[in-house]
């Protein structure tokens, strides 16, 4: 038995609140995904000393300067994500198909005739940088330690938690210590759980960019970024107790948390080309400073239902600086009948810098952010993209390698991606469809203080995207 001391219920409501958030939200928008143009993603996004395509306001946005004409653009497509779980040989598997917004947009070039600046470029754009769907499914059986046991008895600060007040926690008042005895029947026995997750949401971004051409030698361009986006997470935990190999029943806890946020950051980039066929790019991207909505619910149902919403809470987070490189080798022109190209991108984030702001709760801003300390560290991207014109045929095809955020010790959740492309350009308008496979493995664990009951994690993400353009 366990001996707790009654709290004001008021103080549980804060610490439910404060323990809602963990070190993974800022991860969850600073790190962007297989999305844009079907142009983009069949070349697996490498286009940063390329240009021409207007997701380069994303990551290098000097690649707007090489447009010679104006453009509108418009992309959707298909998301059908999902992941395989697998327990000590008990597998399970669960998938959430949805549909995929692309991007919408224009770019307006001015052709002012100048010797030096020849066009000048204004970029408005939405783009989809990141798409949450996902669906999982968890299952974990002949287990010799609860939830209960594990997570919840040392966690209860106050009589009016769920799992007291449904009837998973019993208590009883000692008068000589004048405290309560708390104590659970899933505190012994065997145990089955089943946990599903789903999620939802998407992180854009509103981008109004400047770029220019010098001599056609030198291409520079700077991005204003306002991303926003909603986050919704769904979970329902059961767990089954057996004594004697017979079912003495189950409970079941349930949690929602919606986010939603709005940002602001800022993009650098320049392109040189020195000859005809190479082209060499570098852009910077400064922190994103999102402000963020934060609703959580949680509720445990046993004996009697118990549990509902808690206050809304409101911080900021920042994302990591990004540094990027970019390489071209162009043969042929668009006059050409038969050309390609050939790009490489690299991309150099550090994600310890990751932190929370919370002007009302410093400490458990602090107890984040050295959590993003001890947990995330730097992590390089690659993209590696080539592109076969036919005339008025293109071909793409693209492989790309998103580093692992996390300690090595602590996770793996390093992503793969092969793309591939096909597209047509007439005289005014375009078409193109494209096509990304991505992969990652990781291992998951239910619930604190249960890391030596690792779930192995596969997710796999297929992208089906379609662009249309108008050319004026």
């Amino acid at each position: 038995m366990k001996r707790i001391t009654l709290l004001l219920a008021g103080f549980l409501a804060l610490v439910g609140t404060a323990n809602a958030q963990n070190e993974t939200f800022p991860l969850m928008f600073s790190q962007y995904g297989m999305n844009g143009t079907s142009a983009y993603i069949g070349r697996a996004g490498a286009i940063g000393a390329l240009g021409g395509d207007i997701t380069a306001a994303q990551y290098n946005p000097a690649g707007l300067g090489m447009y010679r004409s104006s453009e509108f653009t418009f992309s959707l497509g298909g998301d059908f994500t999902g992941t395989k779980a697998n327990f000590d040989g008990l597998k399970a598997k669960d998938n959430r198909p949805s549909f995929n917004y692309g991007n919408t947009g224009f770019v307006m070039d001015f052709d002012n005739g100048a010797k030096n600046w020849k066009h000048i470029q204004f970029s408005f754009a939405i783009n989809r940088l990141t798409n949450f769907t996902n669906k999982t499914k968890i299952v974990r059986n002949n287990l010799n330690s609860s939830f209960i046991n594990d997570n919840v008895l040392n966690n209860i600060t106050s009589l009016e938690d769920d799992f007291i007040a449904s009837g998973v926690v019993d208590t009883v008042y000692d008068e000589s210590s004048d405290t309560y005895l708390i104590s659970s029947v899933y505190e012994n026995g065997e145990f089955n759980q089943i946990k599903s997750i789903k999620e939802s949401g998407y992180l854009n971004e509103i981008s109004m960019s400047l770029s220019g051409n010098y001599r056609n030698v030198l291409y520079l361009g700077a991005t204003l970024g306002i991303p926003f986006g909603s986050y919704t997470r769904t979970t329902s935990f059961s767990e089954e107790r057996f004594v004697g190999g017979i079912s003495t029943g189950y409970y079941n806890y349930n949690t929602e948390q919606d986010l939603s946020l709005a940002g602001v950051n800022f993009k650098f980039g320049a392109i040189v080309k020195p000859i005809d066929w190479i082209r060499i790019g570098a852009a910077i991207h400064t922190p994103t400073y999102y402000s963020t909505t934060d609703d959580y619910y949680a509720d445990v149902q046993y004996n009697s239902y118990s549990g509902g919403w808690y206050p809304t809470y409101e911080y900021g987070m920042q994302s990591p600086w990004r540094f990027m490189g970019n390489l071209a080798f162009v043969l042929g022109n668009n006059k050409s009948p038969i050309s390609g190209t050939i790009s490489v991108d690299y991309e150099y984030a550090d994600y310890s810098l990751m932190s929370f702001s919370m002007d009302d709760d410093i400490y458990t801003e602090t107890s984040l952010n050295n959590s993003i300390e001890n947990v995330f560290e730097a992590a390089s991207n690659l993209r590696i993209g080539g592109e076969l014109k036919l005339d008025r045929l293109y071909i793409r095809a693209g492989y790309a390698y998103f580093g692992n955020p996390y300690k090595e010790e602590i996770n793996n959740a390093a992503w793969n991606y092969l793309t591939c492309g096909i597209g047509y350009k007439g005289n005014s308008c375009f078409f193109d469809l494209a096509y990304a496979h991505g992969s990652t493995s990781s291992d998951y664990y239910m619930y604190a203080d249960d890391s030596y009951n690792s779930v192995s994690l596969k997710t796999s993400k297929n992208l089906i995207q379609a662009t249309l353009g108008f050319r004026f």
